[in-house]
């Protein structure tokens, strides 16, 4: 544990010291303002079938029912003036005890740059621009957490252009993947590439706000370059990217793209309305993906949801939410109906049915999709039941639009797991009810005790997709974590 500590304090002291020789040759230069902030937790989860089976997706593996987890991660903000800033995030990623940098007598280096990033503000304007590896985070409404399409850190480079006191322009472009981690064979074209770039235009009034905004990604192979199969043997696997970008016919057949460049296209607009103390959340987003490819190749759809919220209590804070999702048709030889994605952490009321709701939900969520569903849920949030106590509690009910067949011969291409998932991925027949009471008690203003719980059910899943023996092993899923987390 000590390992990971130094090196640590090594990494950071090595960065301050770049940083401090780099300032120092600026003539002009005025002076340089560090501060440090950063949070740590350390909490153990107990969770049983968080794939409603005691095993891997695919099967192949039981799972650890009990795990006690950390996670460090350490913040540097170098300013100069209002017009000139660097920052720095060093993160020890969630990390089991007893693994990696916590192994006992032989541990690893575990230290990783979560987020680099240069701010400035050009000369003579008021345009903003950020380069570097950032958060970049499609716009959804306040009411849902993350993005159903695009939430994660990556090298990017954002501009936010002010054209008015009301509306701001931000434009920026990215690299996701790039050669080892390309979509296609790294080892017939290694120069094959994932770009991205994105465009939105928030506009806010006293009662009213929409952020209208479209992103284009671009999957680029070297001419000749023979595309990616996705053999779950092969290499690369792209995992949760390739469920949420791919059309489930691009395995059939003579798997992968057909042409040398494939364009996916998301449009949308992120809106609410308050009035008193009642607000209206929404969103609507339309996608499409595999453009100009064979037809199989495609993947398209639409997602919406809506969210009602009452601010008037004191006490807690009550909400009502829905959404829905096309879904896959009968046919896999026509593309997918499912709205393309690439980085999905959407959520709503920090349910335990969804990815990045709760503190800690670090391999322990169910992790459903609610593309290709539909679903309604209601949240008693920032409860007070005592001081400095705040908790909240979530009930969803989901169920799939999606056809079985695409869903049975997707299973019978790829296996179990490798581009859809039983409870993850629903059809018509199917559905999951998910219940999470979640507590948060302030020690002191950094630290607080969280407790989190969740329930999820399935119902109506179906063997002739599945297996048999994947849906007679299938039971409840539940948790309970408790643990710290300390801000600084």
């Amino acid at each position: 544990m000590m390992t990971g500590h130094n090196t640590l304090a090594r990494a950071q002291a090595l960065a301050l010291a770049f940083l401090a020789l780099f300032l120092a040759g600026e003539g002009r230069a005025e002076p340089a303002q560090v501060r440090m902030s950063g949070e740590h937790y350390v909490y153990g989860a107990s969770f049983r079938n968080r794939n409603f089976i005691g095993w891997s997706t695919d099967g192949t593996q039981t799972e650890d029912a009990f795990a006690l987890w950390q996670r460090l991660r350490l913040r540097t903000d170098v300013t100069q003036g209002d017009n000139l800033g660097f920052t720095l995030w060093l993160q020890v990623n969630n990390t089991p005890w007893g693994n990696d940098y916590l192994t006992v007598d032989n541990p690893a280096v575990s230290v990783q740059v979560f987020k680099a990033y240069l701010q400035f503000t050009v000369p003579g304007t008021d345009v903003q621009v950020t380069a570097g590896k950032q958060t970049v985070t499609l716009p959804q409404s306040e009411a849902f957490n993350g993005s159903v399409v695009m939430d994660t850190e990556l090298g990017a480079l954002a501009a936010k252009i002010p054209l008015a006191e009301w509306a701001d322009l931000i434009l920026g472009y990215g690299r996701p993947l790039s050669y080892v981690n390309a979509l296609e064979d790294v080892a017939a074209s290694p120069r094959n590439i994932l770009d991205m770039a994105f465009l939105s235009l928030p506009f806010s009034s006293e009662t009213f706000s929409v952020t209208p905004w479209t992103a284009l990604a671009l999957s680029m192979n070297a001419q000749g370059a023979h595309p990616y199969v996705g053999s779950p043997d092969g290499a690369p696997d792209l995992g949760y990217i390739r469920q949420e970008l791919y059309s489930l016919g691009y395995f059939a057949g003579r798997p992968g793209y057909r042409q040398d460049t494939a364009s996916t296209l998301w449009g949308g607009a992120a809106s609410k309305l308050a009035v008193q103390n009642v607000a209206l959340y929404a969103d609507l987003i339309g996608a499409s993906g595999g453009l100009g490819d064979a037809g199989k190749n495609k993947r398209r759809g639409l997602f919406a949801d809506m969210a009602l919220e009452y601010t008037g209590f004191d006490r807690v804070t009550p909400r009502v939410f829905g959404w829905w999702s096309t879904g896959e048709d009968a046919d896999i030889a026509n593309g997918s109906e499912r709205m393309p994605a690439l980085v999905r952490t959407w959520n709503a009321g920090g349910s335990y049915l969804f990815s990045t709701g709760q503190t800690f939900d670090n391999s322990t969520s169910v992790y459903a999709s609610p593309i290709g569903a539909w679903g309604i849920g209601v949240t008693l949030d920032r409860m007070s039941l005592m001081e400095d106590l705040s908790s909240r509690l979530t009930a969803v009910y989901m169920r799939g639009t999606n056809d079985p067949a695409p869903l049975r011969r997707s299973v019978a291409l790829n296996g179990p797991g490798y581009m859809v998932t039983m409870g993850k991925n629903l059809s018509v027949n199917e559905y999951l009810m998910g219940v999470n009471f979640d507590h948060a008690y302030a020690v002191t203003p950094q630290l607080k005790l969280i407790v989190e719980t969740g329930f999820a059910h399935p119902g109506g899943l179906q063997k002739s997709i599945w297996g048999a023996r994947f849906v007679n092993a299938a039971q409840d899923s539940w948790k309970v974590a408790a643990g710290f987390l300390y801000s600084f």
